[in-house]
């Protein structure tokens, strides 16, 4: 018997091991690229956490927690091109009672990015009225 190796935690060598690249070590594509729950400014629209969950629905939060709108639709991606690391995503979220209804997010978030990536893009009512720019970072 010789003496256990030491373990190794990485992705390469988790990769070349064979180890399926799920949870921490699985690549940041398609959809991996933006699920999850990122800290939302626009320059004119409502701010807060926007959470776009794994099942399609998307959840906008203000800081102290209170749900401020919910999406009208299930979130909507697509690869810019096959092989490039941009992912196209589009969702909406409807905040009604304040002055702006539902708003549609169009935007993109460079899969490589890892964890300083941002999500940006434009934001528009429902009549296609530009509203402004938004830019989400991951929590």
């Amino acid at each position: 018997l010789g003496r256990p190796e030491r373990a190794r935690a990485d992705l390469a060598s988790a990769g070349a091991g064979g180890l399926p690249l799920v949870g921490r070590f699985e690549r940041l594509q398609g959809a991996n690229a933006f699920v999850g729950r990122w800290r939302l400014r626009c320059t004119d629209g409502p701010a807060g956490t926007l959470s776009l969950l794994r099942d399609g629905d998307v959840e906008l939060r203000s800081e102290a927690g209170e749900l401020l709108g919910t999406g009208v639709a299930p979130w909507t991606y697509r690869q810019r091109e096959k092989g490039a690391s941009t992912v196209l995503v589009r969702f909406s979220v409807d905040v009604s009672g304040g002055e702006w209804d539902v708003l549609f997010f169009t935007g993109a978030v460079d899969a490589e990015g890892g964890p300083g990536r941002r999500l940006e893009g434009s934001l528009s009512t429902g009549l296609g009225r530009r509203v402004g720019e938004f830019v989400a970072e991951p929590l």
